[in-house]
């Protein structure tokens, strides 16, 4: 049976549908989602992708990864294949209006959404934290805040944190240092570098995910700063973890239309769909992330539930990361990424 939320994001379409296949509901409709692949991507579909295109009679090709180069190539020569991509959640603040369209929201209950996740030209399909997690074998004891993570003294060992500026290890020196977090942004870069130097001889950086979890499941490091879902996946394969989530860093995963997309009407309706909460309910049983809109209730289990930053205790803990913030500094945060951890 049609669910309502599917119904309701369907009615422009089938409008649409209607006037342009002579009756025949669906007919020729063709949507290209874009995202980041594998297992990831395989649950998208699952999830939102082959229900909405069940419905709507649209057929939708996958393309993977997402590349803000590809998108800013495709636009400027006028020939984008992509309609509805998956980013991180500053690209689409960055580029509203040049290279992702600005959305009708007039159909969307932005009040589902934690504060400052929705944008004129985005939506969260999904959300997750970078939070710092410990060996519990190691620190049975603890450690029970980011200062802990700088304390080499009480808790001796190997720290690992992503290496590039948007990763959250600015935030967490920052909020190790003891800036509140109302007043974190905008960052003051040289105080996260010069905490950052008090544990460089113990400070490990991973590039990509799969590294972090590696990294964990392999007791190579103590302690991380890692995303919640490679912290679930590690402790799933067997990884003793504890996380401390005062303070971790709340993200999400955007969905926007890219600019000058051909099947606009198609990836307005499919937006308006990834908005409510069947299909992000559905998302966070496959995947570890959890959903955005906060009448999502999905069926988890133990270990899921202890790394569903959905859940009002963890929210309660977050410090929201300042999408703006990263829009307008992002490129000049990297270079002195760069500068430092390469010194």
């Amino acid at each position: 049976m049609r669910s309502r939320s599917l119904s309701v994001a369907l009615g422009a379409i089938a409008v649409l549908s209607l006037s342009s296949c002579s009756g025949s509901t669906g007919s020729g409709m063709q949507l290209t989602f874009a995202s980041y692949g594998s297992a990831y991507q395989d649950a998208q579909n699952e999830a939102l992708l082959d229900p909405w295109a069940g419905e709507s009679g649209a057929t939708v090709t996958n393309d993977s990864p997402t590349s803000y180069p590809k998108i800013a190539q495709m636009v400027d020569a006028n020939q984008v294949t992509w309609d509805v991509v998956d980013t991180e959640p500053f690209y689409p603040v960055a580029n509203c209006g040049k290279y992702v369209e600005k959305l009708d929201l007039t159909g969307i209950d932005v009040t589902k959404f934690p504060k400052g996740t929705v944008s004129e030209c985005s939506i969260p399909f999904a959300q997750y934290s970078t939070v710092m997690v410990y060996d519990r074998e190691k620190y049975p004891q603890g450690p029970a805040s980011y200062a802990d993570f700088f304390d080499l003294q009480k808790f001796p060992g190997v720290r690992m944190v992503p290496n590039w500026a948007g990763g959250g290890a600015l935030e967490l020196a920052l909020l190790a240092d003891g800036v509140a977090p109302q007043q974190l942004y905008p960052l003051d870069i040289e105080r996260a570098f010069a905490k950052l130097d008090t544990i460089r001889d113990s400070l490990r950086f991973w590039n990509t995910s799969s590294e972090s979890q590696q990294a964990l499941e392999d007791g190579t490091v103590d302690m991380a700063f890692v995303w919640s879902g490679r912290a679930y996946e590690a402790e799933k394969n067997g990884a003793k973890l504890e996380p401390v989530w005062q303070n971790n860093l709340l993200a999400w995963a955007s969905l926007s239309i890219v600019k000058g997309a051909k099947n606009l009407d198609a990836a307005q309706s499919l937006i308006e769909y990834a908005a409510t909460a069947e299909p992000q309910a559905k998302f966070a049983e496959l995947q570890p992330y959890s959903p955005a809109n906060s009448d999502a209730k999905p069926e988890l289990d133990e270990l899921q539930q202890k790394y569903n930053v959905a859940s009002p205790e963890i929210q309660h803990e977050a410090v929201i990361t300042d999408v703006q913030y990263w829009a307008d500094h992002n490129d000049e945060a990297n270079k002195a990424w760069t500068a430092w951890s390469t010194s």
